[in-house]
């Protein structure tokens, strides 16, 4: 029997990466997402880079960068289980770049946890020669929406 959470992981990437996400952002960054390998807390897949998503100087754009990192690390929380997740830090390094048209090796797991945050690791390489280009760490909360009926005035505190 397949893991409902892994399932849903999987469906919903492979919606993005046919231009069906539910932002224009997250098709921006991810269209054309290729998935070698979804698991209980990892993810493993291949991304091409386009001049969509690039500088002036043909380079990925660091922008960028960060949030592919964080959407694939959601992603590989996501499928270890235990519900939607909702970033509370992300650090990120950069080592170096990509152009228009090299093809990039994404691959995030859940390292840890602490009481509900999960940490994940993600790291994004070349897939010519495995060079790092840039890693990140990613801590995530559990998601939970209070609804409120009848309220009467709002507070920005």
């Amino acid at each position: 029997m397949v893991d409902p959470t892994i399932h849903n992981t999987t469906t919903y990437l492979e919606e993005i990466a046919k231009g069906n996400g539910k932002t224009e952002f997250e098709i921006l960054i991810l269209q054309g997402l290729e998935l070698i390998h979804v698991g209980k807390g990892t993810l493993r897949c291949r991304l091409v880079v386009t001049d969509r998503v690039a500088g002036e100087d043909g380079s990925w754009n660091a922008g960028v960068i960060t949030a592919v990192m964080d959407s694939i690390g959601a992603s590989a929380v996501y499928s270890a289980g235990g519900g939607l997740h909702i970033s509370v830090d992300l650090n990120s390094s950069f080592y170096s770049t990509a152009k228009i048209h090299e093809t990039v090796e994404i691959e995030a797991r859940v390292h840890g946890s602490n009481g509900g945050l999960k940490s994940a690791v993600i790291e994004i390489r070349r897939e010519t020669n495995g060079e790092i280009i840039a890693t990140g760490r990613l801590w995530m909360a559990p998601l939970s929406l209070k609804v409120m009926h009848n309220v009467s005035t709002l507070s920005k505190l």
